[in-house]
């Protein structure tokens, strides 16, 4: 597991990378780079929602803004962002845990209001690679957690999906204060079992994230 979390994660950071490099020359010098993190509040949609809750995790990573001239910009992120849900069956409580490398390519409109403050909104792509799969659970004070495959469950590496949402720049000397909250939605069915006595059923992730960070201007 461990070789596989790692040859992903550098897979992402080749794309962060890629991303950044294959830019238009003509974009504005004002470039900003930093890191952030926050919580995310998760869950799956699934056709029996009975008894799925949400999961609350930490979510974060690093980005790199690029000014499209005075207003506009492009965002690449590399996150690590758990996804998955609790769960209640009878008596037994659990967590369903889905971590992965997310990559969101975030287009955006930043406005200024005075003394320095930039509100903006953003929206764009994202795909994460899955890193981890486990399912812990806990029933009469005796409590386990097992990978997914040896619970019966198979879920799918890749998950595309959609990222919207709003946040803050605030100045601070010679940085900028990051705060943002988005809306993630999944675009992908990431159950991948074999069911052999029923028709196949369909999870999608969903997460809110809010998180707050700090970028460091490299340019402009």
């Amino acid at each position: 597991m461990h070789w596989i979390l790692g040859r992903r994660a550098r897979f992402g950071l080749a794309l962060f990378a890629a991303a950044a490099i294959g830019l238009p020359s003509q974009l504005d010098a004002q470039t900003t780079l930093g890191v952030k993190g926050g919580i995310g509040i998760t869950d799956l949609s699934v056709e029996n929602s009975e008894g799925i809750s949400s999961r609350t995790s930490f979510t974060g990573g690093g980005f790199a803004q690029f000014m499209l001239g005075e207003q506009f910009f492009v965002q690449p992120e590399v996150l690590y962002a758990p996804k998955g849900a609790k769960y209640s069956d009878l008596s037994v409580e659990g967590t369903y845990e889905l971590d992965y490398v997310e990559i969101p390519v975030l287009f955006g409109a930043q406005f200024g209001v005075g003394q320095g403050l930039t509100p903006r909104i953003f929206a764009g792509p994202a795909v994460s690679f899955e890193v981890g799969c486990s399912v812990s659970g806990e029933a009469e004070g005796v409590s386990a957690s097992v990978d997914c495959g040896d619970f019966g469950l198979e879920t799918k590496s890749v998950d595309f999906g959609v990222v919207f949402g709003a946040g803050l720049g605030i100045p601070v000397g010679d940085f900028d204060i990051i705060i943002d909250g988005r809306y993630d939605l999944g675009l992908t069915n990431i159950d991948d079992t074999d069911y052999e006595f029923e028709s196949d059923s369909s999870a999608k992730n969903r997460a809110w994230q809010f998180m707050a960070g700090v970028g460091f201007p490299v340019g402009g």
